[in-house]
């Protein structure tokens, strides 16, 4: 008998414009392990500037050197490559559901949120497979209605999984309150605090944010904010990126919050191969959600050089 698959989302770290690189590898990892996927999530610094014109002055400067900091260029308008990434590819996963980071333009990421109406969600990108959590929402996962196309039948899942979702609240920005946090950012790139009192009435599985809990990476960094919503909601996980360094668990004990960092997944490495601790894979299993990164021999045949292709 066939081993029922399991509900499985992968969450990756900051992307900096790497949009269909992350999908692609999605793909690649689907085909590999012979598993559908659910989604996937990712903890900002999406590198969100359809208007190059808009772009900060990091983007720009990394741009120079990087012509994928510029990806998000290729989703929101439909072309060729956008096509074979997001509808062509049947092991393409059904979206990427994000959280703001400090590196976006939020002067159009409020605009769509504004228009999107009363969904907890918006399409940043023209196929309607980008998606933006609103601040201080949750959005349930997984999304069946946004399968474009059925996943194969070696890797469909099985109808007794059916029933597993995911709640996944999101708070955009990081800390501007304290002695290390940035300066001179948008207002829109630093957390507000409203956002986080409403999650704190919430309930939600998985806390997207791009600053870490106070003194969880770095001691002195961090929200407090951020710490006071996870010891009252309680998550089961609360992924965030930002900062420098391999991914890592950080802390948790049995039946608290576990906390991770992720790696910038940019590609950067000496082979061009994704950095260690910037992907993972969370799964429904016996009954309740597990995450564990991907090991560096799943990472290593994927590079920016094959990224279109593998």
């Amino acid at each position: 008998m066939d081993t029922p698959a399991r509900p499985t989302f992968l969450v990756f770290g900051d992307l900096h414009g790497r949009v269909l690189p992350a999908f692609r590898f999605a793909s690649y990892w689907a085909r590999r392990a012979k598993r559908p996927i659910a989604g996937l999530l990712q903890v900002g610094d999406l590198g969100y500037f359809p208007n190059p014109a808009a772009m900060d002055r990091a983007t720009v400067r990394h741009a120079k050197d990087d012509p994928l900091e510029l990806g998000t260029l290729d989703v929101v308008t439909t072309n060729p490559l956008a096509q074979a990434t997001f509808e062509d590819d049947p092991h393409a996963p059904p979206g990427l559901w994000f959280t703001a980071g400090n590196h976006e333009d939020f002067k159009e990421l409020e605009r769509l949120a504004l228009a999107s109406g009363k969904q907890l969600d918006f399409a940043v990108d023209a196929y309607c497979k980008v998606r933006g959590i609103k601040d201080g929402h949750v959005k349930v996962l997984p999304e069946r209605s946004t399968w474009v196309i059925e996943p194969p039948p070696e890797l469909a899942a099985h109808p007794a999984d059916a029933a597993a979702e995911l709640r996944v609240g999101a708070v955009w920005g990081v800390d501007g309150d304290g002695p290390n946090g940035r300066k001179n950012l948008p207002h829109r790139g630093y957390i507000d605090h409203r956002a986080v009192d409403r999650l704190a009435w919430e309930e939600f599985d998985v806390l997207l944010s791009h600053d870490a809990p106070k003194d969880a990476k770095r001691v002195g960094y961090g929200s407090e904010a951020l710490r006071a919503l996870i010891g009252v909601a309680k998550p089961k996980f609360a992924f965030f990126g930002h900062y420098g360094g391999d991914g890592s668990w950080l802390e948790g004990e049995p039946g608290e919050t576990q906390v991770y960092h992720l790696a910038g997944f940019e590609l950067r490495t000496r082979d061009g191969h994704p950095e260690t601790g910037s992907v993972g894979v969370l799964e429904h299993t016996a009954g309740c959600w597990e995450f564990n990164f991907i090991g560096d021999d799943d990472l290593k045949p994927f590079t920016r050089h094959n990224w279109k292709w593998v």
